[in-house]
């Protein structure tokens, strides 16, 4: 089962995804668009956060900054 195959059911509220640009070998970045694609939410965004990879955004401080830079005011608003 894929990791988006219950999204429009699922995922109805704001949901914002975060992945790395580079595509590694997980499937992080495909599974992403996969679900954000997928979601019923009517607000979502998919945040690609260029020159890193999945697992740069760990613990990576300039991948992670890049992130939260993104969701802090996503859920200031959505939550």
């Amino acid at each position: 089962m894929s990791p988006g195959s219950h999204a429009k059911t699922l995922l109805t509220q704001p949901l914002m995804v975060v992945v790395g640009e580079q595509v590694g070998a997980c499937g992080a970045y495909r599974d992403g668009c996969e679900i954000i694609g997928r979601a019923a939410s009517r607000k979502k965004e998919l945040v690609v956060v260029e020159g890193c990879s999945h697992y740069d955004l760990y613990d990576q401080p300039e991948p992670v900054g890049q992130a939260l830079a993104r969701l802090i005011p996503f859920y200031q608003e959505n939550l």
